[in-house]
């Protein structure tokens, strides 16, 4: 009986070392093949320098005052490597982030550094082909559109300078020129007269040359008128178209009219030898240049009655002001001129006229002798 405990005893020793040494081997191949797994990437694991595939988003939430995270490479290649499908960012943050202090990218909205200006950079005004530019960055020397118009108004008008390129809507080219005159010409009374005196010559021949030049002699009140134009060559008795009428009326075919320096008329033997100007035809002027003309020649003519007008008073203009005290001076206005005088004093007498359908206005001064354009009255 005791040797079939004992037997008993050593058959249970036995198999206790048995399975005893089968778990170990279990345990050692189970642990092996667990760890192997783990290495390849074990489900809520992560292992460092090994691959760890993933299926879903794994979190790293803290409440630290300093960073949750630090990757830290003290070799020569970066701390962390982003890859990403094409077209796909590599990196997200929430929209109340902040600004990432030191960071350094490659581009800004997918634009070189060299697509930006430098902050010193400095812009001029062919810089700027588009848009508008706000009142601050103008300069204050510069003149607003508000500031420029009053600054024209204030300084237009005779000898201000000033060149538009339109006149009331209209180009230049629609204008006839001031003065539609052959060169050596200047546009008066309606006809073009020759600046320069020619001659001496006999009457037939003077008419000659004018005909041959498709001119003609001038009238006596063309060239009387003409006389009083400053700049003129006008020193001598000329010869006018016009032939003498004696005291009966009856014209004398062989004298001709005669105009002189002080504008007198003197008959004259038609072969005498004399200085004459021949006259020639203008281009078609517009109306303005007519009613100018006629402006003109009523001024030249109250100028020359208020001269006779001052010799019978002394010399004093006092009493050659007006239309109707000139008129015993040979003075008659035209219908459509206006005429007023500004001045009538023992020295100085000074008048204007214009045309009641526009163009200028003029103003002669007897301390000048010369006719000038001045704005309508």
């Amino acid at each position: 009986m005791l040797r079939s405990a004992a037997s008993k005893v050593m058959w249970v020793g036995r198999t206790t070392v048995f399975l005893i040494g089968l778990a170990v081997i279990l345990a050692l191949i189970f642990g092996m093949v667990s760890r192997a797994t783990a290495h390849s990437g074990s489900t809520g694991l992560f292992h460092l320098n090994h691959n760890n595939p993933a299926s879903a988003l794994s979190t790293l939430t803290g409440t630290l005052a300093g960073a949750v995270l630090k990757v830290d490479n003290n070799g020569a290649g970066p701390a962390l490597s982003l890859e990403v499908g094409s077209g796909q960012a590599p990196l997200t943050v929430n929209a109340s982030a902040g600004k990432a202090t030191n960071l350094n990218a490659d581009r800004l909205d997918d634009r070189e550094a060299s697509s930006f200006a430098d902050a010193t950079h400095q812009h001029t005004g062919t810089d700027i082909t588009s848009g508008t530019v706000a009142e601050a960055r103008i300069d204050a020397a510069i003149a607003r559109d508000g500031e420029v118009v009053p600054t024209v108004e204030g300084n237009d008008g005779s000898g201000s300078g000033l060149d538009a390129d339109l006149l009331d809507g209209k180009d230049s080219s629609e204008f006839q020129p001031s003065n539609p005159c052959p060169s050596g010409t200047l546009f008066h009374e309606g006809a073009c007269i020759e600046t320069a005196k020619r001659g001496p010559a006999a009457f037939p021949n003077a008419e000659s040359v004018c005909l041959q030049a498709e001119r003609r002699l001038p009238t006596v009140a063309e060239l009387q008128t003409f006389r009083l134009r400053g700049g003129q060559d006008f020193g001598t008795a000329e010869y006018t178209s016009q032939a003498w009428t004696d005291a009966t009326g009856s014209t004398r075919p062989d004298m001709a009219m005669l105009v002189n320096p002080s504008g007198a008329q003197t008959p004259t033997s038609v072969f005498a030898s004399a200085a004459f100007r021949c006259v020639a035809a203008p281009n078609v002027a517009p109306p303005s240049e007519a009613w100018e003309a006629a402006a003109q020649s009523d001024l030249r003519n109250a100028a020359t009655a208020a001269n006779a007008c001052a010799a019978d008073s002394d010399g004093s203009y006092v009493s050659c002001g007006t239309a109707e005290q000139l008129s015993p001076y040979g003075f008659e206005k035209s219908p459509d001129v206006t005429y007023v005088n500004l001045t009538a004093t023992a020295t100085r007498w000074v008048s204007a006229t214009q045309h009641t359908e526009g163009g200028s206005a003029y103003q002669f001064d007897s301390a000048t002798g010369n006719i000038q354009s001045v704005p309508r009255f």
